[in-house]
């Protein structure tokens, strides 16, 4: 039998419902774009009852991840580097 997270998994690949497609296009109104699947697991991830600061965390963990430049460790260069 498998697990509800299984089972959710499996949903993500399911189109989006009237009111996701409207809320995806918003955010393309309002300039923020992701990908379609990307969109749907946070939808998803949402709808399991996962805190929004945790996904908000989680990605911005991902993307220090991927970046290991941050944006802090630029700006305190440059401000070590006016200094000199």
């Amino acid at each position: 039998m498998p697990s509800k997270t299984a089972e959710n998994i499996t949903k993500i690949d399911n189109n989006l419902e009237p009111h996701q497609e409207e809320l995806q296009q918003l955010g393309e109104l309002a300039g923020i774009y992701m990908d379609h699947k990307v969109f749907r697991i946070l939808v998803e991830l949402l709808n399991m009852g996962i805190d929004p600061d945790t996904i908000y965390n989680l990605l911005k963990t991902i993307k220090r991840s991927r970046n290991p430049k941050s944006r802090s460790s630029v700006l305190s260069q440059r401000s070590t580097r006016s200094k000199h």
